[in-house]
């Protein structure tokens, strides 16, 4: 772990020396091609992420949303979701919805082949993929919302998706926009059999289908051997390689042991400085900011209940106020951004929305900006000090989405600390965290997230007592939550979301942070160039349209 004390006021951009003789622990690309006329300079390209928090081979049932990026090239989905941010067909041709307002008809395409002979696309796969994420060990996040939904086979290319309540989010939910309901061949699972867990994954439709991986170290994915209904690979093979530190990656990279991958600002710099560039997705929405854990209503029905555990610390607005107003924001921003990233006022709703309130944005600096005095002040108000410190805990994570993001989360705890918070750096694993979440059991706990989560769905993963039950939920705001989840309408969704952000910005239910650049590093010599919306959580996605140089 690189460790950064941030100075009071402004800090310099960091540099930190780079041993090229660093070696990368997973194994060598495979050796550059003769390279004719049009064809790549190597054979596979090697793309290099932190590792997921957990690892898997059913997208449906051992992954997340979040954690889906290690098996995307390979994956297929209902609803694809294009490089300018809008959803469009994919598996499914064509979508209406239903005269009850709440279900949909999807007509399926025709003729679509599955990796390594397992058959044909039809509406049975379909019906599979949803018996496999609605499993009752199923731990992605949209399991509990796919529950509620009855799949009708009209015929092999139709199906109807009948739903219990209204959900504003499915579409998305089906699509490769949101880490959606991935479409794995019934053909194939039943050749491999029941099991806890696959040993590989199930085939599925993308460009590239599955060839191998190292637990812990990569997955390799190999193109298609017949001509794929979106696009054709400009490489034979694609490795998705896991290294943790970023310093290694820069070494990697600057040895050419890999070809792609993601940086803090001030390696960045090192990188571009030696001939290497960047490539940013064009959609704005991904974003970073800090969630609290501790406070859950009692009753998800009746707000006047109050809450489960109302002797927390973050139970009380005052310090939440006190921690927004502890951190300064212009100093991360220059220290680990290079100054790129765009301020956030509320974590979910950007500026650009049509319910964007302005006086979000005029009131920030006296609600949220730094200012340790008045934080300070706050928390004594709030009943602690010397005798009586407020002691929170941070999860430390290392977060695939952009560089540097343990850097980020060790300065805001030197800045809490600075103000007399005692706060515990804490590592947790991504299944003991969900555990104890699920049980409704985290207790004064902040936590760094970054992702690209519309704002409808936002509001339910994050801050709300829809399952699955997370983060900070407020009986001011959960009801409003639960009415735009089965709001259609995009005016009244509008109206709704501009009365949510009216209520909760003097709430202080996060610490807004940054609306980050969507922003990889490639090595020209062997990659021209990579398009993807930058607006998919976990950033790595549209893995067919890296273009070789040639």
């Amino acid at each position: 772990m690189r460790i950064r004390q941030l100075m009071k006021n402004v800090p310099a951009l960091f540099t930190i020396p780079v041993l090229l003789a660093l070696a990368c622990s997973a194994p060598t690309p495979a050796a550059p091609t003769d390279a004719g006329p049009g064809r790549p300079k190597v054979d596979r390209v090697v793309v290099a992420m932190p590792p997921p928090s957990e690892e898997g081979n059913n997208p449906n049932v051992e992954l997340s949303n979040l954690t889906q990026f290690q098996l995307r090239p390979m994956m297929g989905w209902l609803i694809d979701y294009t490089v300018e941010g809008k959803l469009a067909p994919m598996l499914a041709t064509e979508w209406t919805v239903e005269p009850d307002g709440m279900s949909w008809r999807l007509k399926l395409r025709k003729g679509i082949p599955f990796h390594n002979n397992a058959g044909e696309f039809t509406a049975k796969d379909v019906e599979h993929s949803i018996k496999e994420i609605t499993r009752e060990d199923s731990i992605h996040s949209h399991a509990p919302l796919h529950r509620l939904v009855t799949l009708e086979v009209v015929n092999d290319y139709e199906v109807l998706l009948k739903h219990r309540t209204p959900n504003a989010e499915y579409l998305s939910q089906l699509s490769r926009a949101q880490g959606g309901l991935s479409i794995a061949s019934k053909a194939d699972a039943d050749k491999l059999g029941k099991t806890t867990a696959l040993p590989r994954p199930v085939a599925s439709t993308g460009p590239y289908q599955f060839k191998s991986r190292n637990i812990g170290s990569n997955v390799v994915f190999e193109r298609v051997p017949y001509e794929h209904f979106t696009a054709r690979t400009d490489f034979p093979e694609l490795e998705l390689r896991f290294v943790r530190e970023a310093s290694t990656r820069l070494a990697s990279l600057l040895t050419d042991e890999i070809h792609v991958t993601q940086l803090p600002q001030d390696l960045t710099g090192e990188a571009l400085s030696k001939g290497f560039k960047t490539v940013r997705g064009p959609v704005s929405a991904q974003r970073t900011w800090l969630t609290f854990y501790g406070v859950y209503v009692k009753s998800p029905t009746d707000m006047a209940q109050g809450y489960l555990h109302p002797e927390v610390a973050l139970g009380d607005v005052r310090v939440r106020k006190a921690l927004n107003k502890a951190i300064d924001r212009d100093a991360l921003n220059k220290a680990f951004f290079g100054g790129k990233a765009e301020p956030m006022f509320i974590d979910k709703m950007p500026k650009s929305a049509p319910y964007f309130n302005p006086a979000w944005e005029r009131n920030f600096a006296s609600e949220y900006g730094y200012d340790p005095a008045a934080a300070r002040q706050l928390l004594t108000q709030a009943g602690y000090g010397a005798d009586r410190p407020l002691k929170l805990r941070m999860r430390l994570q290392n977060l695939p989405d952009y560089g540097g993001s343990e850097d980020v989360q060790e300065a805001i705890t030197d800045f809490w600390r600075k103000i007399g918070v005692e706060t515990e750096l804490v590592n947790i694993q991504e299944t003991e965290f969900r555990n104890v979440n699920n049980a409704l059991g985290h207790k004064d706990m902040a936590v760094i997230a970054a992702t690209s989560s519309f704002d409808i769905q936002a509001w339910r993963v994050y801050n709300s007592s829809v399952p699955p039950r997370g983060a900070l939920e407020l009986v001011e705001t959960d009801p409003l939550v639960r009415k735009l989840q089965a709001t259609l309408n995009e005016k009244d969704q509008e109206a709704l979301l501009r009365q949510l952000g009216d209520v909760s910005f003097p709430l202080h239910m996060n610490v807004p942070l940054f609306w980050l650049p969507a922003e990889l590093i490639i090595n020209p010599k062997i990659v021209a160039d990579w398009k993807y919306p930058g607006s998919i959580s976990r950033v790595f996605s549209h893995f067919e349209n890296i273009k070789a140089a040639k």
